[in-house]
């Protein structure tokens, strides 16, 4: 059973979701090996100190509180991850922030409920949790996702529309201890994860964020939302998709009103795309406007752009920047899937960020329960030789 998480289709799917029958326990989880290594700053694949790895293992679970259906589920989950002594040997860095001492956290911690049972179609979710929203969410990258300490609110008394509202109080932002290249850091790091601990979310006061996704227009997911992060910013997110017969078309527009600004910021991005058999295809352009601040996620390193590219996060939304993305994949049933992925991030002069391409090759294959996943990453920024990066993922679900 996954975490409970405010994706697009787990919002979608949340009120019937909570009102099936829950058995007392479900417990499942993960253990994951991941590994890295890089050429940067003329070293060598391979080299402890040119490479990253980390182990984790994670647990979850669900019980019912009180024997109906319709009564409180708890939803918990504790994630741990360790070096296994490999700084030693292998690798001279940590794929999670926490030095080289064993960690050990509750990732997931709360009680979802119905307050309106009978009147109205809404459920509650309070305490921590994964979010997965244009500009909070809990990003996928790394060997274990950031987590919030939220209170939401799921309604879908309107046919075929959801509406959200959520405050964010606390995060634990994770990402790579040091990055052995000369690059520019792609990942953020947070004392607070040292000590297993999860800080304030941008202010003293949280954040609020308030979202509706409908699918009333026939073959179209459209979304808007609105974010507020006192004496920090105000953001706003809109997006629309559609698919027929293969095709698909996106479009989104972010707003930027950041306190620390003179001057609000826009950017847009548009997507292609196709799917036929297994073959995925798709083409993507985003523009920032020299104004715009960012829509990279408010607690992590990602964003949701179209454009964004598949390891060097948060280039393709920062200001006055131009960026492109091209993608294929290609899924053998019970062979192999396998991705390649381009994007391009041209900045301007007065953004003061090097102009960066990047190309991701990607094989992984499904063995039962246990998911291999090989990457390999040429990064190259103007101004510096390009690093060449390959990547190791073990999975195994259970």
């Amino acid at each position: 059973m996954n975490k409970l998480s405010l994706s697009l289709v787990a919002i979608a799917m949340l009120s019937t979701a909570a009102v099936a029958d829950i058995t007392s326990k479900n417990v499942g989880g993960s253990a994951k090996l991941f590994y890295d290594t890089l050429d940067a700053n003329n070293g060598d694949f391979f080299d402890k100190g040119q490479s990253t790895g980390n182990v984790a293992l994670e647990l979850h679970g669900a019980a019912s509180v009180g024997g109906c259906a319709t009564c409180t589920t708890l939803n918990y989950g504790i994630t741990g991850i360790s070096t296994m002594g490999l700084e030693h040997t292998l690798v001279a860095n940590t794929w999670a922030n926490h030095t080289l001492d064993d960690a050990i956290w509750i990732d997931t911690l709360n009680l979802a409920f119905h307050p309106l049972d009978g009147i109205s179609n809404t459920t509650m979710v309070l305490g921590r949790q994964a979010l997965d929203t244009p500009m909070v969410f809990s990003e996928q990258w790394g060997i274990a996702p950031n987590t919030y300490d939220a209170a939401v609110a799921v309604n879908n008394d309107i046919v075929d529309t959801t509406l959200v509202g959520a405050w964010v109080g606390r995060t634990n932002l994770i990402g790579m201890s040091a990055t052995p290249s000369a690059l520019p850091a792609v990942t953020q790091a947070d004392a607070g994860f040292n000590d297993n601990g999860f800080d304030r979310f941008l202010t003293d006061e949280g954040a609020y964020a308030f979202g509706a996704v409908t699918k009333l227009i026939p073959m179209v997911t459209a979304q808007a939302w609105y974010y507020i992060a006192p004496s920090v910013a105000k953001v706003a997110w809109l997006q629309a998709d559609g698919e027929y017969a293969g095709f698909g078309l996106g479009g989104q527009y972010v707003y930027n009103d950041f306190d620390a600004n003179a001057d609000t910021g826009s950017g847009f991005a548009v997507k292609i795309g196709y799917n036929y058999e297994g073959l995925g295809l798709s083409a993507a352009y985003s523009s920032t406007d020299d104004k715009f601040t960012t829509a990279t996620n408010l607690g992590g390193a990602q964003s949701k752009l179209y454009t964004e590219a598949w390891w060097n996060y948060g280039l393709v939304s920062q200001g006055d920047t131009d960026s492109f993305n091209v993608t294929a994949t290609y899924s053998a049933a019970d062979i192999v899937d396998l991705g390649v992925f381009y994007t391009n991030a041209d900045h301007s002069a007065a953004n003061g960020n090097p102009d960066m391409s990047e190309i991701t090759v990607t094989a992984g294959k499904d063995l039962g329960n246990l998911n291999l996943t090989a990457a390999y990453i040429n990064s190259d920024y103007d101004g510096s030789d390009a690093v060449n990066e390959i990547q190791v993922y073990a999975t195994y679900t259970f």
